[in-house]
Parts: structure tokens; C-alpha cells; sequence
């Protein structure tokens, strides 16, 4: 139903120029010369245009309505703005608008006829059966989309206005064809080989060296048996997670949390919608339909002989008071179920709305979810009584008591920890360990840290009590884990051996690699067609493989280790590349793009400091409360 409106995201404009204006506009920033709007109610000015409040709200409420296809029905404004969205949307709102400055600039300008044809022409908007444009089917798009139609038509003017410029500035670039051909080649040569893996029980049983060798292994591969620096530590922590169960909740407070939690235990009525939608001029023919719904005659068979509507186009789906077209709240949640209304008159034409069913608002009560609440509470106790302990911890440290006084006398935890090394965590009784560990191999032996917090609000205080410098463990200490590695080292490179001498036979004597992996006791493996990608291997074939078939001349042979086996692998067939010449290439398309938006990015750079922007961030926290504490 939407692929009208979904046919214009999928425009050059938009896969090319939102995405580099989009970039462009977050590595510019919001300066402070960019806040400046004084008592101004508009949300941003870029250079004669502007963005009022309710233009923003409808772009917020069709980004939000379209995450809502990805994240459920339950998406929120709440959640779209913690993730970043509602900037998104202004930073695409201004984007769109220094473009389209711009173009006013030029002189560019797009006639009705222009604008009436691009949409004509969309396909989403075409009746199926006859291919031409239908416009119930265009204004539902609209209605579904969070869109008016003079809202949607400005909308497409202004994106054709910035194609222009797009066009003048891309029009002239080409594709080197020496640059594509070349780079064609490269990219879709393909190559097949042969290869066998050398049976690894031929090499199971490595004898172990006598204590002369396994120390002189030991020596020259010191790095694999020493041991990392490592510290003991003394760690006091406060956290507020250690302090919930210790924290008294009244009634008085659960009752006063649960009040101020309310809307979260809400959830609001939900109506399935229906409508029957007739073009602004067809008043007559709504009340038509409306009168033939009252004798009684189906709603979707009116909907289908009276207004020519497909089932998937009537049925709207379920809505809220909230994320329904304002116009046509108040009717909608006045009906009963099963009720249809009058013909009612908006933007978009007349509507006919029927509600088939009712979710009614739900609200769970104090009891349901009395645990959810004290838990809160004493979350909140404990983080609101950490501030005071953190600072009692803080006086003592700063009068010189000891770390393990100071810890006891403002009731914070303490540990001792020996073996600390860096990187690594502190175990799992120790929340943000990792972060801590960096604090303690930023100290020397003996000192100790300032009150410090974590990410997550946990502070801590550690001392180091003892530093143990990285040293070469004792050949006594480790011989088992130097024999492990020496016969592993010893077992790889007679595999390797083997194989180079196998694959020598194949280059210098023309030996066969089919008979050579018989007289192994292994299978031949075929490759498969492939690019230096691995596009085209076998499932079971490595992309090591590939890498190495294209370092490889026809009909030669190399070993290669590929995980744990050993492989002697040859090179069948080279396939050069088939290069294609025009603007159809893949590759003339891809340089075509990157060329382009290299010149756009380099363009808007310029834009920036050509056009004033200025964005209110009062206006945009007066317009989303919740924001202004973020």
C-alpha cells in the first residue's frame, strides 16, 4: 500500500544525496553558532526557509510509525527519541532544507506539470488492472504515511528541485574505462583448483626431545611461557545494587511511585480501524455509500462497488488515540464496535470509518505489580543514599584514615585481590571490573587512587598493595606445556615438509595430484569456479583456498595450513574475466557513485558555510518535554 510513497526513497536523490547530506550535517554539528534564534517559536531557520514545530512533529511521527514495522506496535516516542531519532529527524529536516535553498538560490524551480507527472508516474500509486494512476490509492498511501497531500506534493517539488542540482553536478562525471576495465578484471577473474589434506594420523606419534632441546625451545619462545605483570590489590567499592535490600520502603512511598509510575502500567485503548475514502470532490458519492451501509449492504462490498477499493486497502490496521490522523480521532474512539460513521471530511477526501473491534485500556493494578514498584524505590533509596556514603568515604581518605577504616566506617566493600593482571576481569562479584582494571594499571606500587565511578555508578577507591614484574616462567614449571608446544610446532612443520615436497612433485615433475592424494589415503577435492572473494567455492572449501589459487600460475602447486590441516592444493583453470563496456557495468556504476558523492560531499561542505542554519533546541524540548532531561 505504501510503495507509492517508498518508490521516491528508492530515487537516486535518495539513495545518493540523503545519505551523504545526512553525514554531511552530523561531522558539521550543532555549534553554538548554529543556536541562535533568540525567542523564536520556529525549530530551526535555513536561510529564508524555516522548520515550525508541526512540520517536525509529522516527519517525528512518520519515522516513529515506520520503526514501528520493525520494532512492533509497541514502539514508542519515548524509545525513538532515546535512540536518537527525533535528531535524526531534524538533521534530515535541515538537511533537506539547505539543499532546497540552495536551489532557490539558482533560480530552480519545478512546475506543477513536473510535479504532477513525477507522481503520475509512480508505480505504487497505479491501479494494478489498468496501469494508470489511481488516486484512492494515492491518498490512502498518504493517510497511511502520516502525509496531506499539499504537504506530499511540496515534498516531491523540493526533491526535484535538489535533483537538479545533483544532475549538474553529476552529469558531467564518467568512469575512467581504462580505470573499470582494469578494475573489472581484477574483480571477476575466476579460478578452479584441486586439493587434498594430508592425512593427519600419519603424524600423531611425535617423539619427545631430550631436556637440552626443550630448554633451548623454551629460551627461544620466551614470550609463550612468561608470565604477564601481575598485582595484588586492595579494592573498596560502593554501590547502590549493594544497598537495595538494605533500604526500608513505606506504604506511603509505594503508593506515591506507583502514582508517578502510572503510565507505565497503562495501556491504552486500541481500536481496529476500517475506512472507506472517496476524493474531496466526491461528497455526494460518500453519502451515497454511507446511506447504503444504513439499508444494511456489507462495508467492504460498498467499499469495493462504490469506491473501487481493495480489501488490504480498506482494513487499516489498529491504532491508539495517539498515532491515529488527528482528524479523525475524535470520530473513530466515538464509536461503538461495529459502528461505522458518518462520511467525514479531512484533507485526503471523505472517510467512512468503521471500528470491527475494541481493545479496551488496561491498567494494572498497585497489587500486579507491587514488586516491580519497591524494587524501584529501594533502587532509587539506595542510589539517592550512595551520594552520602561516597562522600563520607571521600572525608575519611582525605583525613588519612587507612583504606580498609575508611572502607568500614562508610559501610563500603572490601577485597583483597591477588594476581591481578591487566585486561582481564575482576570476577563476577565485581561490577565493572574491566573498567577498574584499567584503574589499577595506571598505579604504581603503594599508591592508591582518588574515589573514583565507574560507568555505571559504582565507586571505588584501590590501592596497589604489590606489583609482580612479567618474567620467563621456570623451565621446571612449565616442561609439560613445552613439550605440548614443541611436538605441535614439530608435528606442523613435517606436515609442511611433506606437502611442500608433494606440491614440488606436481611443478617440477608433473606428477598428478589425483594419484598423489590416493597414494595418501585422502580425497581429491574440486574447488569450485571462484573469485578472489570466495564467491563461487564449494560449502566445504575454505576461503584460503581462493586467496591462494590467485597467487598460483596454471597448473602449478602449493601447500598451504588451512586450520588445523596441512593442504597441497593446485591451480586447474584461470577464467579471465568477461569486461563488459557501458554504463550497464557494475563497475562503471560503482565509480560513477563514488565519484558523485565525493563531488556532492565536498558541495554541501561548502553549502555550510554559504547558508546560515540555526536550530532551537527550546523549542524542540518545548515540543518533547522528556527530552529536556536528557
Amino acid at each position: 500500500m505504501l510503495a507509492g510513497i517508498r518508490s521516491f526513497s528508492k530515487s537516486i536523490f535518495a539513495k545518493i544525496i540523503f545519505s551523504v547530506i545526512a553525514i554531511s550535517f552530523v561531522a558539521w554539528g550543532l555549534n553554538a553558532s548554529m543556536l541562535n534564534l533568540g525567542t523564536s517559536r520556529e525549530v530551526a531557520e535555513i536561510g529564508s526557509q524555516s522548520i515550525s514545530p508541526v512540520e517536525l512533529d509529522r516527519a517525528f511521527q512518520r519515522s516513529v510509525q515506520n520503526m514501528r514495522s520493525v520494532f512492533g506496535p509497541n514502539f514508542d516516542r519515548q524509545q525513538a527519541i532515546q535512540m536518537g531519532l527525533l535528531n535524526n529527524t531534524v538533521q534530515s529536516l535541515v538537511s533537506q532544507k539547505i539543499l532546497r535553498e540552495n536551489a532557490k538560490d539558482m533560480g530552480i524551480g519545478i512546475s506543477n506539470e513536473k510535479v504532477r507527472g513525477t507522481i503520475f508516474a509512480s508505480p505504487g500509486f497505479q491501479n494494478e488492472t489498468t496501469g494508470q494512476f489511481d488516486r484512492e490509492r494515492f491518498l490512502q498511501a498518504l493517510y497511511s504515511s502520516g502525509y496531506s497531500e499539499p504537504e506530499f506534493v511540496e515534498g516531491v517539488r523540493g526533491d526535484m528541485m535538489g535533483q537538479q542540482i545533483v544532475g549538474s553536478l553529476a552529469g558531467a562525471i564518467t568512469a575512467p574505462n581504462i580505470m573499470a576495465q582494469q578494475i573489472a578484471a581484477y574483480r571477476n577473474e575466476q579460478r578452479s583448483g584441486s586439493f587434498f589434506a594430508l592425512n593427519a594420523s600419519e603424524f600423531e606419534n611425535i617423539e619427545t626431545p631430550d631436556d637440552t632441546k626443550l630448554r633451548q625451545y623454551h629460551e627461544d619462545n620466551a614470550a609463550q611461557f612468561t608470565a604477564p605483570e601481575s598485582r595484588n590489590v586492595t579494592l573498596a567499592t560502593l554501590s547502590a545494587a549493594d544497598l537495595v535490600e538494605t533500604m526500608d520502603v513505606t506504604e506511603d512511598e509505594i503508593l506515591e511511585a506507583y502514582n508517578h509510575r502510572l503510565p507505565e502500567f497503562q495501556t491504552p485503548e486500541k481500536r481496529v480501524v476500517e475506512q472507506i475514502l472517496f476524493a474531496p470532490n466526491e461528497k455526494e458519492s460518500a453519502q451515497e455509500a454511507y446511506k447504503a451501509l444504513q439499508g444494511g449492504t456489507d462495508f467492504m462490498t460498498v467499499a469495493a462497488e462504490d469506491a473501487g477499493m481493495d480489501p488490504s486497502i480498506v482494513k487499516l490496521g489498529e491504532f491508539t488515540a495517539d498515532n491515529i490522523l488527528p482528524d479523525l480521532r475524535d470520530v473513530t474512539f466515538a464509536l461503538d464496535e461495529g459502528a461505522f460513521s458518518e462520511p467525514v471530511e479531512t484533507a485526503l477526501g471523505w472517510h467512512i470509518i468503521r471500528v470491527p473491534a475494541i481493545t479496551a485500556e488496561r491498567i494494572e493494578t498497585l497489587d500486579q505489580v507491587r514488586t516491580d514498584v519497591v524494587s524501584g524505590v529501594k533502587r532509587f533509596k539506595a542510589e539517592d543514599a550512595i551520594y552520602d556514603l561516597a562522600a563520607k568515604l571521600d572525608d575519611e581518605l582525605g583525613a588519612g584514615t587507612p583504606l580498609e577504616e575508611a572502607a568500614n566506617a562508610a559501610g563500603a566493600k572490601t577485597v583483597k585481590l591477588n594476581d591481578v593482571v591487566r585486561g582481564e576481569d575482576l570476577g563476577a562479584d565485581i561490577a565493572d571490573g574491566r573498567e577498574i582494571n584499567a584503574k589499577i594499571f595506571e598505579l604504581g606500587k603503594g599508591e592508591e587512587s582518588l574515589l573514583e565511578e565507574t560507568s555505571t555508578g559504582v565507586r571505588y577507591v584501590v590501592r596497589i598493595d604489590d606489583v609482580t614484574p612479567s618474567a620467563l616462567r621456570p623451565f621446571e614449571d612449565v616442561r609439560d606445556d613445552v613439550i605440548a608446544a614443541w611436538k605441535e610446532d614439530e608435528r606442523s612443520r613435517q606436515m609442511i615438509e611433506k606437502a611442500d615436497q608433494l606440491a614440488a612433485s606436481i611443478n617440477d615433475q608433473s606428477a598428478d595430484i589425483a594419484t598423489l592424494a590416493t597414494s595418501d589415503n585422502a580425497e581429491l577435492i574440486k574447488s569450485g569456479l571462484a573469485k578472489r572473494t570466495g564467491e563461487g567455492l564449494a560449502s566445504n572449501v575454505s576461503p584460503a583456498v581462493a586467496a591462494t589459487l590467485f597467487t598460483l600460475e596454471e597448473g602449478k602447486a602449493k601447500a598451504i595450513q588451512s586450520g588445523d590441516s596441512v593442504l597441497v592444493l593446485k591451480l586447474d583453470e584461470i577464467k579471465a574475466a568477461d569486461i563488459a563496456e557501458g554504463d550497464a557495468d557494475p563497475v562503471i556504476s560503482e565509480l560513477k557513485q563514488a565519484l558523485n558523492q565525493d563531488i556532492l560531499a565536498q558541495y554541501l561542505d561548502y553549502l555550510q558555510n554559504e547558508i546560515s542554519v540555526s536550530v532551537n533546541n527550546s523549542a524542540i524540548n518545548a515540543l518533547y518535554p522528556q527530552t529536556a532531561a536528557n
